[in-house]
């Protein structure tokens, strides 16, 4: 092999590895910028996992008042009806 073309894949090697490098200098930040974001993403995960849990509990507060509330209108719903019947009964009987 003549030493002038030796020479040139030498350099087209050089070049060629040169190229290597910076794509995996690219590769490695690239990596690395996508992982501070998947940190990123489970840290406001993480806050808005805590945030439901708490606005579940307070959810489930309400749901038990609403249960009792919705108790107390049927009683005193039920109440009213037997109130009126009376009345309609000694309003009939007058």
């Amino acid at each position: 092999m003549p030493e002038d073309e030796f020479d040139r894949r030498v350099r087209k090697l050089a070049v060629e590895h040169a190229e290597t490098r910076w794509l995996a200098l690219r590769l490695d930040d690239d990596v690395k910028e996508m992982r501070q974001e998947i940190q990123a993403i489970r840290a406001t995960q993480g806050e808005h996992t805590a945030i439901l849990t708490e606005h579940s509990a307070v959810l489930t507060e309400h749901s038990a008042v609403l249960t009792e509330h919705t108790a107390r209108f049927d009683s005193v719903d039920s109440q009213l009806r037997s109130l009126t019947q009376l009345v309609g009964e000694v309003l009939h009987r007058l």
